[in-house]
């Protein structure tokens, strides 16, 4: 049977991710790579208007936590988003979701990823593709199609499995690949599955690995299609940093950034000065951490002009918090006495920051709508006595070590 046929089988009999239309209203999930403010200030600087004429390929949609993430952030305002998948089962989860939320301006496209270009969607502003071109016959042509279809000025918000961190998953895979080849059928190799990581003693390197990391273990203790997904799967590469920026570049596209800045920052690891020849620093920041399970970036058409970016410092720039839900986090860490906030945003964005006087009045100013000139202001007026080089310094960093972490977002004034 061919790949593509086995692995759109295999999504029709276990849709992933495991979700419940009938829950949907009970939690709103908040895919990183689909935070509209971050995604402005690194396409746009923060000026572009989502409104009519804004399109979205949700490329690969499985289930839909990424429309509808999109769809709420998008929502009364007429932008267009289009999900594509090729899993009729899917996307019959995915339509029923946005119908839950009374989400407008979704289409639902049954197609695979490759074939995309040739129904004529038009091009669009804004595609991501998280978790899909990893399990494609050739990743390479999966891209090459979603680049045909991106405009000059758009981003990809790419996700895909990184290979030192995900060792135990492979020798799971390679292990079931012996004890439950794909020809079984779905459901008498998850039996399989159960009974060997069930049998295995606890000292297995494979077993330790799997069952002592939070997500893995999540995947596979939550739900049939997420254990399927991560050790069962038909098609499953990973990437390390400069495959990734090699194979974008044989698509004609580039990386832009990373979803967790400070993640690829060798500093973020190292001590000291990074010798002037090691290279890559994504690829070092890659190995030093030496356990990524995935690569969350952004990237751009190779052609791309170069784009502005909105600075710290800069008093026209109007800072604001890319989390949907970080705003009701910021007033309830007002409430709270203390010396310091601490904050996370998940696996390792954690930022803790001074809480005296001044860094509660930058935590409570961020407010997606007051400039840096009127934060840094009202500062002045409320403590004349501090120099004001001193309280730019202390507002660089304190909004530094949240935008390390894609919390906070520089954005410009919206084009007319």
């Amino acid at each position: 049977m061919p790949v593509l046929e086995r692995v759109q089988q295999q999504y029709e009999v276990l849709p992933y991710p495991h979700r419940d239309p009938e829950r949907e209203l009970e939690r709103l999930r908040q895919p990183l790579i689909c935070e509209l403010p971050r995604v402005n200030a690194l396409l746009w600087a923060g000026r572009r208007r989502f409104a009519d004429g804004f399109r979205v390929l949700d490329a690969g949609c499985g289930t839909g936590d990424n429309t509808v993430f999109l769809g709420e952030q998008l929502r009364g305002g007429g932008a267009e988003i289009v999900s594509l998948d090729f899993s009729s089962t899917s996307l019959d989860i995915a339509r029923r979701r946005v119908e839950a939320r009374g989400l407008a301006g979704v289409t639902f496209v049954q197609a695979a990823i490759e074939d995309a270009p040739s129904l004529g969607l038009g091009e669009f502003d804004f595609i991501v593709c998280s978790g899909v071109l990893h399990h494609l016959a050739s990743p390479e042509a999966g891209l090459r199609a979603l680049r045909s279809m991106l405009k000059p000025d758009g981003g990809l918000a790419l996700m895909v499995y990184a290979t030192y961190g995900r060792e135990p998953v492979y020798l799971m895979q390679s292990l079931m690949r012996r004890l439950a080849p794909p020809d079984l059928g779905p459901q008498r190799r998850l039996e399989i599955l159960r009974q060997t990581l069930a049998s295995l003693p606890d000292h297995s390197r494979t077993k330790r690995g799997l069952m002592e990391h939070e997500m893995f273990r999540s995947e596979i203790t939550q739900s049939d299609a997420g254990a399927y997904d991560l050790l069962l799967h038909t098609q499953d590469r990973p990437y390390t940093v400069p495959e990734l920026a090699d194979w974008a570049r044989g698509a004609g596209m580039r990386v832009l950034d990373w979803a967790v800045p400070r993640a690829y920052r060798p500093e973020t690891y190292l001590r000291g000065v990074v010798p002037g020849d090691a290279g890559d620093p994504a690829a070092l920041a890659e190995l030093l951490h030496g356990g990524m399970t995935k690569h969350e970036c952004f990237l751009e058409r190779e052609d791309a002009l170069t784009r502005e970016r909105v600075a710290l410092d800069d008093p026209a720039g109007v800072p604001a918090w890319c989390g949907w839900d970080f705003p009701a986090q910021v007033r309830q860490a007002l409430a709270n006495p203390g010396n310091e906030f601490r904050c996370t945003f998940g696996p390792e964005r954690d930022v803790v920051v001074e809480a005296d006087p001044l860094g509660r009045h930058f935590m409570g100013a961020v407010d997606g709508r007051r400039t840096v000139g009127a934060i840094l202001g009202a500062a002045a007026s409320r403590w004349p006595a501090l120099k004001p080089a001193h309280t730019l310094r202390r507002w660089v960093a304190f909004a530094g070590a949240f935008e390390e972490v894609a919390a906070l977002a520089m954005l410009g004034r919206p084009s007319a």
